[in-house]
């Protein structure tokens, strides 16, 4: 089954979940890493995760959910929830440089602590890195958090850069560093992210959907959600002349090794739909 490896569905109405994980299941979607945003939102991911059993969390403050650079007190409570059985990843954290985006000295010494917890941890880190809106040849951003990256051995821990829009040189460098890139369905609009798609190695693949609530979209069928995470698959699949089912079997296998020994609490809930 495919590993839908960042998501936010529990920011969805309470009454959606148990819909969401059911589509998602129905399109062989087996698990769901559901990401924290703040510290409260990361209580959510966590409280998600121990009601149902495809749903893991991941603990994190966003760039832009910044309203100062993390306190002791915020980095204690992010600490204390990351040593939660469910926690499998320390998401979502990263550097956003857009006009509106907080503060970039909060976001350097948050991300730079953020990393610190994970390492206590042992958690992979899931990160964003955004520069300003579809200026992809933009390196503030980037740059500020490749130098975090390297100044903390970050690679060491595994993780992926999530929904990735990169050119391939800046995938490269990623790579080079011991991280894994994530593609979600911006591949199937963006062409620009086509080389780093057929260029990625097989063992550095993921696939994700982000799935927060697109309250932007009328329709509520048309809100992204991680059944659709065979679109993801079925365009990489194109892209590098290999099957949707090779595709599957990589990036869930990928999605195990980022984990190390966390795999275990995964592949025991694939397992089970398997083995009906």
């Amino acid at each position: 089954m495919f590993i839908d490896t960042h998501a936010h569905i529990h920011q969805h109405p309470t009454d959606e979940f148990a819909e969401i994980i059911g589509r998602a299941e129905d399109a062989n979607v087996g698990a769901i890493f559901t990401a924290g945003t703040t510290v409260e939102d990361s209580k959510l991911a966590i409280d998600l995760a121990e009601k149902h059993a495809r749903v893991f969390a991941g603990v994190g403050v966003h760039p832009t959910d910044l309203e100062r650079s993390l306190t002791s007190d915020d980095l204690d409570q992010l600490s204390n929830l990351a040593s939660s059985p469910q926690v499998v990843v320390m998401s979502e954290i990263g550097i956003d440089h857009q006009d509106k985006s907080p503060n970039k000295e909060w976001q350097a010494e948050s991300f730079h602590a953020q990393i610190n917890i994970a390492r206590k941890h042992s958690l992979p880190i899931v990160f964003h890195i955004r520069e300003q809106a579809d200026d992809y040849d933009a390196h503030s951003a980037r740059d500020a958090a490749l130098s975090i990256l390297k100044e903390t051995n970050a690679g060491e821990l595994g993780g992926t850069a999530h929904y990735f829009q990169g050119r391939w040189n800046f995938a490269k460098e990623l790579l080079d560093l011991g991280f894994n890139i994530s593609f979600a369905k911006t591949l199937t609009r963006i062409q620009d992210l086509e080389e780093s798609a057929k260029n990625t190695p097989d063992d550095r693949i993921l696939v994700e959907t982000d799935s927060y609530p697109q309250t932007f979209k009328k329709n509520r069928a048309k809100w992204t959600e991680p059944r659709d995470i065979p679109i993801v698959a079925e365009k990489l699949a194109a892209l590098r002349g290999v099957s949707t089912a090779a595709i599957e079997e990589l990036t869930t296998q990928n999605t195990f090794t980022m984990l190390g020994t966390r795999s275990t609490l995964v592949t025991s809930v694939l397992e089970s739909n398997t083995n009906r």
